[in-house]
């Protein structure tokens, strides 16, 4: 053995034994990988053959990496989807994505509202999400299958909203929003009765399908409600990434957000301390799909948001049903931002909901972002910014 190969293995022992596994661990992992796993394409085909609807959690909204990954599954020649369902739009934003689709022209002017209307405010920057309705448009111009895409999240009406009592209101009302994304993709899909075929593209926990409290009762996440009433229609599927873990809950900010995290002390993790991420690296970081059932990837312990108040015991089955892997954590990115939604008028009502949402701590809010007023701080968010690492994982 040359004496470089031999220092590069001796470093790797060396490595894996300060992470307190051994080669023994990873191959076990790796030997999952090399049995079960397929090409990320035909796994997700094969599974369409016997299931209506495939809910993907891309582990973070702006990931880049899993959306090249759905335009190459609705390019692929075998494509059988006819709708695709977004968690992040509103229902009320459906007559705009269908002009759009239905455009003579990629009009940008129509989408405008559906990126201005998110639900932090601040407006739904991700180029991902563009490019998705963009490539759609495209293979519906040159095909005689149409892809439909339905927005399918709780309508949030800006309009109506003038003081950050009535913002915190509407936060209440998310409580239910699992169970209404369910129940409204449940209605486009004919209630599964007419062997329609779609793709669900939402995060975390919306993708659970039976994560289970210490008491023992289920989190009634969206992929929960499928799971649990029409089990053998949907499969549930989790995009490598890093992995959200949660440590305990902390004092809240007095303007809470859409996404709740600011309630909790989290961090970014790598699954069981980087084994699988070593697995993979034995595989060639090759892209790879496969099942959770009955394997060492799926009896892993379950990490995620429910983890404060969990059944002892839930695993990553419990969660998904299977993994997908497309690229080794240090080559994942995050979304380029768009900037054609900042019109003036949307700046001047952007500078209104700020004032809404920061009620009461404008000057804390102003001195974090290190500017001197909204004006400016607005002026350095609506510019467009090209796509970046994502560095969640700082990896030696």
């Amino acid at each position: 053995m040359k004496k470089r190969t031999l220092h590069l293995v001796q470093t790797f022992f060396l490595v894996l034994s300060s992470l307190g596994f051994s080669q023994e661990t990873v191959d076990a992992y790796y030997e999952v990988i090399k049995r079960e796993g397929e090409h990320p394409l035909q796994f997700v085909q094969q599974q369409l053959d016997t299931h209506d609807l495939i809910l993907f959690d891309d582990a973070l909204h702006n990931a880049v990496e899993p959306f090249e990954f759905y335009k190459d599954l609705l390019h692929a020649e075998e494509n059988q989807i006819a709708y695709v369902f977004l968690e992040v739009f509103g229902i009320n934003h459906q007559p705009q994505i269908d002009a759009y689709l239905e455009s003579a022209d990629k009009d940008d002017g129509l989408l405008l509202k559906v990126f201005q209307d998110d639900f932090s405010g601040y407006g739904w920057k991700y180029e991902t999400y563009y490019e998705l309705l963009s490539t759609i448009w495209d293979i519906n111009r040159s095909s005689d299958k149409k892809i439909k895409v339905r927005a399918v999240d709780q309508p949030i009406y800006w309009e109506g909203i003038h003081t950050r009592k009535q913002y915190d209101i509407f936060l209440k009302s998310l409580v239910g929003r699992d169970y209404f994304m369910y129940k409204t993709i449940l209605d486009m899909m004919a209630s599964f009765k007419e062997g329609r075929k779609g793709i669900f593209l939402t995060n975390t926990r919306h993708a659970y399908k039976h994560i289970r409290n210490k008491e023992g009762a289920l989190y009634w996440n969206t992929g929960t409600f499928f799971n649990q009433w029409h089990p053998d229609k949907t499969y549930s599927v989790r995009i490598h990434n890093a992995t959200l873990s949660i440590e305990r809950k902390k004092e809240a900010d007095k303007n809470a957000t859409s996404d709740g995290l600011g309630s909790y002390k989290y961090e970014w993790i790598q699954m069981q301390n980087g084994i699988w991420d070593h697995a993979f690296a034995e595989n060639n970081n090759q892209p790879i799909a496969f099942s959770l059932k009955d394997n060492v990837f799926g009896r892993a312990a379950y990490v995620g948001n429910h983890m404060l108040n969990v059944e002892a015991d839930q695993t990553m089955y419990d969660a998904y049903d299977a993994l997908i892997f497309l690229n080794p954590l240090d080559q994942l990115h995050f979304s380029a931002k768009i900037d054609f939604i900042y019109t003036d008028a949307f700046k001047t009502e952007l500078e209104r909901r700020l004032r809404i949402l920061q009620e009461g701590q404008m000057a804390e809010f102003l001195a974090k972002k290190e500017v001197g007023s909204l004006a400016e701080y607005i002026a350095q968010i609506s510019v467009a910014q090209p796509r970046t690492k994502n560095d969640l994982i700082q990896l030696d």
